[in-house]
C-alpha cells in the first residue's frame, strides 16, 4: 500500500502565498519602494513571481529594470544591459495578458526598448541590403546563404534577424503585440535600430563605427539610469574605482575630490511621507490609516525574511539611535565591549558626536552611507561584489584607521581626540587616509581592502 507524501513547500513560495492571501498586502505591494519590491521579486525567483510583476506600477518597473537588466562581469566593472533577462522578463509581463504587456511597454522610455531591440534583434532595410549585396561581388553568395540560414521575420521595409534564437520568440512575439496597437511607435524603434545595423551592412566606417554606434545607445540609457539611481544615493563603478585610485595615490588629501563633490551636489533629499488630515474626511483617513497598517505588515513580513533589513541594524545602530550606549555592558570589561563594534574608536566617537553635535553626526553619516556604495561600486570581496553590510563594515575600518593616523603617541584619551578629529575632518578624507594606509602597509590583524 503506497502512502501519501507532503511535498515540502519552499519558503520564497510560502512568502509570496502569506502576501497574495491578503488583500491589503496585495495593494500594499504598489506602495513599496522599486528596489524593495526587486528585492522581493529576486528572492520569489522573477519566472515565479508573475503575480506580484502584473501589480508593480511602471515606476517600480523602471526602478527594477535599472538594478536586473544590468550586470557587471566581474565585482568593479561597468555594467551592461543583458538582453537574455529582458526577455524573460517580457514572457513574464505577458503572463498578466497581451494588453498589459503592450501597455506597460509603451510606458517605458524609447531608447531602453530600442536598446533592448537592438540587442536581441539585427534590424536591416531590405532595399539597402538588396542594393549591398549587388555591390558585394564574390562575396553576395555567401552573404545570401548566412542570411537565409538565419532566423528571422520580415516587417514591412525591415528584415528582423535574430542575434540571440533563444529570446528571438519572446522578443518577436512582444514587437506583433505593439504592432497592433501602436504602429507608430514600433515604426520608431524599428528605424532607430536600423540606422545602427545599416552602418554594418554598408560599410560606412566599418565594424568600429557599428561598435561605437551601438556603444553610444546604451550610454545614453546608462547615463539616463546613473541619474535616476545617483538621486537614491547609487554610484557608478567607473566613478567608484576613480574615487579608490585617488584614494590608494593619496593625492590632495585635504580637498573634497570631484566625484564626492557631483554625488552630493545630485543627492536628492528623502520624500517625507505626509500626514494623514482626519479632520477633512474620516472615510478617506480611515482607508489611509489602513493602507498604512497594510503597508507595514508588509514591510514586517519582508524583514522577517530578511528582504529588507531592520531600521537599526548593526553596525549603523551605534551610528543613528545610540544603541551602543544601551547594550547590556556594564558588567563586561572594555576589552569584552569592543567585540560588539567593528570599528570601536570609531564608532564610540560617532555615538558621541550625536550627543554633542547632531548636525555635524548627520553629516558624518550621510558621508559614511556615501563610502560604503562607493566600495559595493568599486570594491570586491572574496571575487565578488560586496554585500550592503561588508561595505558598510570595510568603510567604518578604513575610516577608523584614517582617525588612527591623527592620534598623538601619547593621548591622555584617545577617545576625545578621536571625537575631536571627527568634529573638524569629514569621513571622506578619513577614509582617503584609511585607504592609502591601509593598502601600503595593512596593520596585523586586519584585512587589506581589495580595490577589485
Amino acid at each position: 500500500m503506497s502512502s501519501l507524501t507532503r511535498h515540502s513547500v519552499s519558503p520564497s513560495t510560502k512568502l509570496l502565498m502569506r502576501i497574495l492571501e491578503r488583500p491589503g498586502l496585495v495593494a500594499a505591494v504598489r506602495d513599496l519602494p522599486g528596489a524593495v519590491l526587486g528585492k522581493l521579486i529576486d528572492r520569489i525567483g522573477l519566472e515565479d513571481a508573475g503575480d506580484l510583476v502584473a501589480l508593480a506600477t511602471t515606476a517600480q518597473l523602471e526602478r527594477m529594470f535599472d538594478d536586473d537588466l544590468w550586470r557587471a562581469e566581474q565585482a568593479g566593472d561597468d555594467e551592461t544591459f543583458r538582453p537574455e533577462r529582458f526577455a524573460l522578463w517580457l514572457r513574464v509581463m505577458l503572463e498578466a495578458g497581451e494588453g498589459s504587456l503592450v501597455q506597460r511597454l509603451c510606458e517605458l522610455p524609447q531608447d531602453l526598448l530600442a536598446l533592448a531591440v537592438h540587442r536581441s534583434v539585427l534590424v536591416l532595410d531590405m532595399d539597402v541590403l538588396t542594393e549591398q549585396l549587388g555591390e558585394a561581388g564574390e562575396e553576395a553568395e555567401q552573404i545570401e546563404r548566412a542570411l537565409e540560414s538565419s532566423v528571422f521575420e520580415e516587417w514591412e521595409e525591415f528584415r528582423l534577424i535574430a542575434r540571440d534564437p533563444d529570446v528571438w520568440d519572446d522578443v518577436w512575439s512582444a514587437l506583433l503585440s505593439i504592432d497592433r496597437d501602436h504602429h507608430d511607435r514600433l515604426r520608431e524603434i524599428l528605424e532607430q535600430c536600423c540606422a545602427m545595423s545599416t552602418e554594418y551592412i554598408s560599410g560606412q566606417g566599418g565594424l568600429f563605427q557599428v561598435l561605437t554606434s551601438d556603444e553610444m545607445l546604451e550610454s545614453d540609457v546608462g547615463a539616463a539610469r546613473d541619474d535616476r539611481r545617483s538621486a537614491e544615493g547609487f554610484i557608478s563603478p567607473a566613478d567608484a574605482r576613480a574615487f579608490l585610485e585617488l584614494a590608494r595615490r593619496g593625492e590632495r588629501e585635504d580637498e573634497t575630490d570631484p566625484i564626492t563633490r557631483a554625488y552630493f551636489r545630485g543627492l536628492q533629499e528623502p520624500t517625507k511621507t505626509p500626514k494623514v488630515d482626519e479632520t477633512r474626511n474620516p472615510n478617506t483617513a480611515a482607508r489611509q490609516l489602513a493602507a498604512a497598517a497594510d503597508v507595514s505588515d508588509l514591510e514586517a513580513l519582508l524583514r522577517q525574511a530578511e528582504i529588507v533589513a531592520p531600521p537599526h541594524a548593526p553596525p549603523l545602530a551605534a551610528l543613528t539611535d545610540g544603541s551602543a550606549e544601551r547594550q547590556p555592558l556594564e558588567r563586561e570589561s572594555k576589552a569584552e565591549q569592543q567585540r560588539y563594534l567593528v570599528a570601536p574608536l570609531l564608532e564610540r566617537a560617532m555615538s558621541d558626536l550625536r550627543q554633542r553635535n547632531p548636525e555635524v553626526f548627520s553629516t558624518r553619516v550621510r558621508e559614511v552611507g556615501y563610502l560604503a556604495n562607493v566600495w559595493i561600486a568599486g570594491g570586491a570581496q572574496g571575487g565578488r561584489k560586496p554585500r550592503p553590510a561588508e561595505a558598510l563594515e570595510m568603510a567604518l575600518r578604513t575610516c577608523e584607521a584614517g582617525i588612527r593616523t591623527h592620534l598623538t603617541a601619547k593621548a591622555a584619551s584617545p577617545e576625545e581626540e578621536a571625537l575631536a578629529v571627527l568634529v573638524e575632518t569629514p569621513a571622506v578624507t578619513l577614509f582617503r587616509r584609511g585607504f592609502r594606509a591601509s593598502s601600503a602597509a595593512p596593520r596585523r590583524g586586519t584585512r587589506k581592502p581589495h580595490p577589485g
